[in-house]
């Protein structure tokens, strides 16, 4: 039901994590919340022992002291992970999530930055901690996630003995810092972007208004990425759904079939690669052909009303889990061929915008209310509006309300520059449409613009390319008016792809108008460099 508005689901709101925790633990009490693999059992934790675990462990961790503290944690998707997140903010201290993928001096320089005075780290970073110890002074505390239970039996003893529980009994400020988050942008250096639990409640609750989630969820995204956590994690909670946890990414192919998701939450490198993943597997099968006509069939008898895609490709869903049925995409442009390529085998897509600065989503298309190329309609929990429009309603994007955050810590220059009045400046480019959908046309910083006053947004280009099959990633960009398309080539299965790339791109260039015609192509021996978030760095 293509583009037909239907009115927004009902979701009471919250304004703190705490009551986050608080409701849902009243409302579904022993349903499952958390379900993973330990020492090769499988654990599932409801939402009211989720509960008491985070009271205990924020008893252990902190005893009597103040609230204020910032504790940093880095480490593998677990339970632990997500408990101590928990435990720290729900007990008035500020959390610190750390991207496993720096090194140990960009860690120590976030950690100095930041004041932290406690590290908790799992196994794997052992290695971590003990640089960050040899190098800095500030930290004062260590701990291991083997030592959190330790910790969370005492805090649990704690409060049978009639001691206060710390997040039981913390008065949340709903509008202090709660969350630390180090942006990694493509270029300039890491700013911190502080968050309160009012942020981040208003921004999973609206999600939750916005797209209708039913059943179980399996947690893919690394948590210290705010996308993964508040959609994968706070809004599924809301919903009352089971979250799944896979603790690696090399393990998520056999984990979608241990945990039979409903539900997904994912940047678009994994629907590529998912994708890429169904086709590459039915033509070795030989199958490639039947599965088009089928898609054909199927699409035949959608438009009559009829809908068998479950049925019809249920080989092709069970190598996904065989439940499969939503995934919300984010962090980067998706191509339109990949939404209408799993819409084909019943599985729906829908396309969002966010950035971290505002908690982080913006935007999303909806379940049956959804428009091909966008990234969907703003949340109700804030407003979005296009600055200095061009001829063609492009323009800046600003976002004003609940999510937007409090500002850079310690960083007012760079607070002052990100904000215009309430607005908060994103540096991206887009447009609205008549119907309120929202299009990204590309980042500001990355704009060219022509001696003839023309504007070429490169982003756009870079997705026609990356549709010509064998190439793998592309950059466009301007060098004395021409633009140029830099390219690193799959050659590896299309091995004569560097002699058909000038007339691919002379084809190419006759779909484009004539300004935004690539000029010079430039062919990479190597990947592109590219940021922990798998962001290609435009520098």
């Amino acid at each position: 039901m293509r583009n037909r508005n239907y009115p927004l689901y009902e979701v009471e709101a919250v304004h703190s994590l705490k009551e986050l925790i608080d409701r849902t633990a009243d409302l579904y009490k022993d349903r499952p919340a958390l379900t993973f693999e330990r020492k090769k059992e499988m654990v599932s934790v409801s939402y009211s022992q989720f509960r008491s675990d985070i009271e205990a462990l924020a008893r252990g961790m902190f005893g009597d002291s103040s609230a204020g503290c910032t504790v940093a944690v880095i480490g593998e998707n677990s339970y632990e992970w997500i408990l101590t997140y928990f435990a720290v903010v729900n007990s008035g201290n500020v959390i610190l999530p750390l991207d496993k993928e720096l090194t140990g001096a960009e860690i120590k320089n976030l950690l100095d930055d930041s004041c932290t005075e406690t590290l908790v780290y799992s196994n794997d970073y052992s290695d971590v901690a003990k640089y960050v110890g040899e190098k800095t002074a500030g930290v004062q505390h260590y701990i291991s996630t083997d030592r959190l239970w330790e910790l969370l039996d005492q805090g649990a003893a704690l409060i049978r003995d009639g001691g206060k529980a710390a997040a039981a009994e913390h008065e949340t400020d709903y509008n202090a810092p709660a969350v630390l988050l180090y942006t990694s942008g493509t270029t300039g250096r890491p700013k911190g972007v502080m968050l309160s639990h009012f942020n981040l409640a208003s921004d999973a609750a609206a999600s939750c208004r916005h797209v209708g989630i039913f059943g179980s969820n399996m947690l893919v995204l690394p948590l210290h990425h705010s996308f993964g956590f508040v959609a994968g994690v706070c809004a599924m909670l809301l919903k009352g759904s089971e979250i799944c946890i896979s603790s690696s990414l090399k393990r998520t192919v056999p984990d979608l079939s241990k945990f039979k998701p409903v539900n997904m939450f994912l940047v678009p490198l994994f629907v590529e690669t998912f994708y890429k993943k169904i086709w590459e597997t039915a033509k070795k099968q030989g199958k490639d052909k039947l599965l088009r006509r089928m898609i054909g069939i199927s699409n035949i008898l959608l438009k009559a009303g009829i809908d068998v895609r479950r049925l019809l490709f249920k080989s092709v869903l069970s190598a996904l889990g065989g439940n499969l049925k939503l995934i919300v995409s984010g962090g980067a442009p998706l191509d339109v061929k990949y939404v209408e390529g799993f819409r084909d085998i019943g599985i729906n897509i829908l396309n969002g915008y966010g950035i971290t600065e505002c908690s982080p989503i913006v935007s999303v298309n909806r379940n049956r209310h959804y428009r091909d190329g966008s990234v969907g309609q703003v949340l109700p929990c804030c407003e979005v509006r296009i600055a200095d429009p061009d001829e063609n309603g492009h323009g800046e994007i600003y976002v004003r309300g609940d999510p937007v955050m409090l500002g850079y810590y310690n960083n007012e220059q760079a607070t002052r520059d990100a904000f215009d009045g309430e607005w908060f400046i994103t540096g991206d480019i887009g447009y609205m449409d008549r119907d309120g959908f929202l299009f990204i046309s590309g980042r500001k910083k990355n704009l060219i613009i022509l001696n003839n006053g023309k504007n070429v947004y490169p982003e756009e280009i870079e997705s026609e390319l990356l549709r010509i099959g064998y190439i793998k990633e592309a950059v466009v960009y301007a060098l004395d008016n021409t633009i140029v398309a830099e390219v690193f080539l799959d050659t590896e299965n299309a091995p004569d792809c560097q002699a058909r790339l000038d007339r691919d791109i002379i084809e190419l260039n006759k779909t484009l108008p004539p300004y935004k015609n690539i000029g010079k192509t430039l062919i990479r021996d190597v990947e592109f460099p590219k940021t922990t978030t798998k962001k290609i760095k435009r520098t």
